[in-house]
């Protein structure tokens, strides 16, 4: 019998948890009047001293020219892009992008395109920040710069995989594309 009181009185007070839950509920929806402040007399509102600050300028294109960049060597060009990463990913970007398209299989490639998948990231680019990421850990699958790159976007190197005749992991290069 006692088991049987505590039980309805255990629901009760769930049942009584509930409404009052769905009460708060249902008046924040209802959406109570907010208080206005009272209206003040316009005569006593001083005009504004200094106008409203400018909006923000857009962003700032690279400053960087072809002709420049035709007269740089890979070590310059990587000095002046471990610079512009810091503090200017647009430019970070466009060095990035020429020494990869210049000296795409250098040793300094991983270390370009993982600054590359940074200041794209930096500027709001993360969908060809991820692209530029996927496509790193797959060409450079031993840098150092894919694992902190494998960190910062969670792409991981697609590994050719498949199971052979006898029911073993086999590991095989895949055709070039």
């Amino acid at each position: 019998m006692k088991r049987r009181t505590w039980s309805l009185l255990g629901a009760a007070l769930l049942v009584a948890c509930l409404i009052a839950v769905w009460r708060v509920r249902a008046a924040s929806r209802a959406g109570a009047p907010e208080e206005t402040p009272p209206p003040v007399a316009a005569a006593s509102q001083p005009a504004p001293a200094t106008p409203p600050p400018p909006p923000p300028s857009p962003p700032r294109r690279p400053t960087v020219n072809a002709r420049d960049l035709a007269a740089l060597d890979e070590a310059r060009l990587m000095a002046r892009l471990r610079s512009a990463a810091q503090t200017d990913p647009p430019l970070a970007i466009a060095l990035a992008r020429e020494g990869n398209r210049r000296f795409p299989d250098s040793a300094d490639a991983p270390e370009r395109t993982s600054i590359l998948v940074h200041a794209l990231a930096a500027t709001g680019q993360s969908m060809q920040a991820r692209g530029e990421a996927e496509a790193m850990v797959n060409r450079y699958p031993d840098s150092q710069w894919v694992r902190e790159v494998e960190q910062f976007t969670g792409a991981h190197r697609h590994r050719n995989v498949r199971v052979n005749d006898a029911g073993q992991l086999e590991f095989y290069d895949a055709p070039n594309r």
